[in-house]
């Protein structure tokens, strides 16, 4: 949780406990419902502050934990009416803070990886969703209310001149990221399809289930309000679309489960006897360089985010059977990062140096760097100064963990 990330992820989950416990399982259920609901609320708070502190600038892998809460919505709304209109609430909020940002920064960075693109679709899809409880009455003593002609005529023109403006933006929003994430993913396909299958894969199975949810809603609350006839050529065309979507949705789903069963035995037994140790996350390179501020993110950048970069260069724990007992060791032999497929070494390296290039550049605009600019792809011998090489000598040193941040302050100008 400690990376935007690693954590992005983690609203996937709370999404999920809401879909399966929601209006099931009795007073167990109710419980999993607002005990995920806060868990989600919490987790926005938190990655909201930890991607502040890493300087990044939205993207589609925030929606999971932000945009996602209007899932929640949905699901509080069964047991708490004003719980339900706070969350949906607090995501629509969130959409227009993020969407716009996120949705730019694709088409201007095309290190983000196919999978985080294709998330995109989850964010005007879940807001739409969440949005469609206000189109319902919100009690039982609503509900009679609405058997007088009057109060029923009263709510539906209430709901043409209001609900319905905004819920045909949302769903032009996911029209139009439906189109970006296509064309996205046309354009990394070429380096996205050189990956190995990884859990990061199975992040493109709930966007287009979002997607297809979202779709749902709308017809509902168009055939619901719209004074057309049902059989428009609008609406039908909104239903075969659904059907496309669902349909298409369901296969890629049912594939990429079976794939991710196949292969999570392989993932769950990781080899780290020759592995070189990863540096702990706050002895990185690119964390050095995320708390002096100079690896934030821009809105146009050509260069692998430092928050990826710092997720690849230290790994994750994982449990394995040293010396009789189970242990925690560090390794980059996990298959994913979050949303993003793991890197593998010279990649790793390559992108590593090109945003340590334009960092000093940014820095150091006027040193000559005999030809070098800040996105070059040949990576220069730097010369690493004396007193860093002399501290950085530990056990197990991995060849990744050289300290090249002083490049770019202080002793940087003093070695050169």
């Amino acid at each position: 949780l400690a990376n935007p990330t690693t954590a992005a992820p983690l609203g996937l989950l709370c999404m999920a406990l809401d879909k399966c416990f929601a209006g099931n399982f009795g007073l167990f259920g109710k419980a999993i419902t607002f005990m995920s609901s806060a868990l989600q609320t919490t987790v926005a708070i938190w990655f909201i502050f930890i991607s502040v502190v890493y300087k990044t600038l939205p993207e589609p892998s925030w929606f999971p934990n932000t945009i996602g809460i209007g899932l929640a919505a949905v699901k509080m709304f069964l047991y708490w009416t004003m719980g339900g209109y706070i969350l949906s609430g607090v995501s629509i909020v969130t959409f227009f803070m993020f969407y716009f940002v996120a949705l730019y920064r694709l088409h201007t960075n095309e290190k983000i990886s196919a999978v985080v693109c294709w998330l995109q679709l989850s964010g005007p899809a879940v807001v739409l969703y969440g949005y469609s409880i206000f189109s319902q009455a919100g009690s039982d003593e609503d509900e009679l209310l609405l058997l007088n002609p009057e109060n029923k005529a009263h709510f539906f023109q209430v709901h043409r001149k209001y609900y319905m403006p905004l819920n045909h933006l949302l769903f032009a929003f996911c029209m139009i990221s439906m189109a970006s994430a296509l064309y996205c993913l046309k354009t990394r396909w070429a380096s996205f399809k050189s990956k190995d299958f990884s859990p990061a894969h199975v992040g493109f199975c709930a966007p287009l289930a979002s997607h297809a949810n979202a779709i749902q809603a709308y017809r509902a609350s168009l055939n619901k309000f719209s004074l057309s006839p049902p059989n428009t050529l609008y609406k039908e065309l909104i239903y075969r679309y659904w059907c496309l979507s669902l349909i298409c949705g369901t296969v890629l789903s049912v594939i990429l489960t079976f794939k991710f069963l196949r292969h999570l035995p392989l993932w769950c037994q990781i080899d780290v006897e020759d592995d070189e140790i990863p540096p702990p996350p706050d002895e990185t390179i690119l964390t050095r360089l995320l708390q002096k501020g100079e690896a934030a993110d821009a809105m146009n950048q050509h260069f692998v985010s430092a928050a990826v970069l710092q997720a690849n260069e230290s790994g994750a724990l994982v449990r394995v059977l040293r010396d009789g007992k189970m242990k925690y060791v560090r390794s980059r032999r996990m298959p994913s990062m979050g949303f993003d497929p793991i890197m593998n070494t010279s990649e790793f390296m390559s992108e590593r140096d090109r945003l340590i290039q334009h960092i000093s550049y940014a820095a150091k605009p006027s040193i000559d760097r005999g030809g070098m600019t800040s996105f070059d792809d040949a990576i220069r011998d730097f010369q690493e100064p004396e007193r860093l090489r002399a501290s950085s000598r530990r056990n197990k040193l991995n060849f990744m963990s050289f300290d090249a941040a002083t490049l770019m302050r202080g002793s940087f100008s003093s070695d050169v």
